[in-house]
């Protein structure tokens, strides 16, 4: 796998795994509570996380967006976008503020300080992290996916080895507790909605800053896969121990502090840094949203956009989750749905665009590498080239030229296929 493939991959799954995939809370709500059918729906939703993940970033990257609206404006009509930009920034700015309460649930439950402690931490790392150039915040959101994954598969891999579940049981438990929806297919599309609501803005933003429609599609793809498998583990985790977590706010936590209590320590950071991830990406995009590329400006919105979500963060995560994240959800299956029309309808276009950026950059990299000829016919072809693009010239040509030169500065290979056709 390729380092841009693979980097992709984990800021996609660190924008996907926030506080209620990595503490357990959501799935806890929406599938250990239908019992042994939410295995069936979870499983469902690893499916849908990939081929959708895949889609929405391929997306990203054709249309080089740098917010949501770039992308919504190309695929749908004005009215449609404008509902659309309005539901994800209701997302965004609602699920950013259950990120800071989850913080403060977080600490709360590991280490008994008060809630308010773990929600001004995160909200001051929100505003100093996201102050950073973007490369930087997607280093920072794709950094604590390893750990995640690693806690994920200590705490399944422990209770499935010393726990001998009685499967009817934890089945008669588990569907007497309080659940989002009766019915799996509801619960399959509405989570699954509401998880592609809270990423598809920074997923666009995250494919957008990707020259490679494909590079994007597998990073997409495999973020996906790994987010899928980590929700079986944890609901079937979730499942077999449900009768000692189903009130706890942070489950998984519970779960890997019964292990090892320096486990649990590392595992409350952990937790502590994948709800930092979810609120950075949100708020990040939704400044962006706001800023029309003004520096100072996108700063001013990153610091009143996070203080307002603190203070509304007060009514408490678990409450949170159960209200907010069905209404987000039902927005989310439209949105589904349009991705899915949008990618088809455009699938032709995007593997041309794809064969000419090819091109662009086969011949950009023999202008910009003093080791390799560039003539006078080469830069006609460019210049041919970036016209049939469906990106503005100066964009394209800005976006290849900034691709090309971390190429030669890394000693990478140049691209031999131009794809001129």
């Amino acid at each position: 796998m390729n380092k841009e493939r693979l980097k992709i991959m984990l800021a996609y799954v660190g924008v996907l795994t926030g506080a209620g995939l990595a503490s357990g809370q959501e799935l806890l709500q929406y599938f250990v509570s239908l019992g042994k059918g939410g295995i069936v729906g979870i499983s469902l939703v690893g499916i849908l996380h990939m081929v959708i993940g895949g889609i929405l970033l391929i997306l990203g990257s054709h249309y080089l967006a740098t917010d949501h609206s770039d992308v919504f404006d190309e695929i749908t009509n004005k009215f449609i976008s404008k509902f659309m930009d309005f539901s994800l920034i209701f997302t965004c700015f609602v699920v950013g503020f259950v990120m800071l309460a989850g913080a403060g649930s977080n600490l709360n439950q590991a280490f008994g300080v008060s809630v308010n402690v773990g929600r001004v931490i995160c909200a001051l790392l929100i505003i100093i992290v996201g102050m950073m150039d973007f490369k930087k915040v997607s280093q920072v959101i794709g950094s604590f996916t390893p750990f995640i994954v690693g806690f994920v598969l200590i705490g399944s891999v422990y209770t499935f080895i010393n726990f001998k579940p009685d499967w009817d049981s934890l089945n008669a438990f588990a569907t007497r507790l309080p659940a989002n929806f009766d019915n799996v297919g509801f619960a399959v599309l509405n989570y699954f909605g509401m998880c592609l609501m809270t990423a598809v803005s920074m997923g666009l933003v995250l494919g957008g800053d990707e020259l490679s429609s494909e590079n994007a599609g597998w990073g997409g793809l495999l973020g996906g896969a790994i987010v899928g498998i980590m929700g079986v583990l944890i609901t079937l985790t979730l499942f077999i121990r449900v009768e000692e977590v189903y009130d706890l706010d942070i489950p998984m936590l519970y779960i890997i502090e019964d292990i090892s209590p320096i486990l649990g320590f590392i595992m409350a950071l952990v937790v502590f840094g994948m709800i930092f991830n979810t609120g950075i990406s949100l708020f990040y995009a939704l400044a962006r949203r706001f800023s029309n590329d003004d520096e100072r400006r996108f700063k001013i919105m990153l610091v009143t956009i996070t203080g307002a979500g603190f203070i509304l963060s007060f009514l408490g995560f678990k409450k949170l989750v159960s209200i907010f994240y069905p209404i987000i959800g039902y927005i989310g299956i439209f949105m589904m749905a349009l991705l899915v029309f949008a990618y088809f309808k455009e699938r032709t276009a995007i593997r041309r665009e794809s064969m000419k950026r090819l091109g662009i950059r086969h011949y950009m990299r023999k202008k910009l590498d003093d080791n390799i000829e560039f003539t006078k016919k080469d830069q006609e072809r460019l210049n041919k080239l970036i016209d049939r693009s469906h990106i503005d010239n100066e964009e394209i040509q800005d976006k290849v030229k900034e691709t090309v030169q971390e190429a030669i500065d890394n000693d990478e290979e140049p691209i031999t296929d131009h794809g001129e056709n």
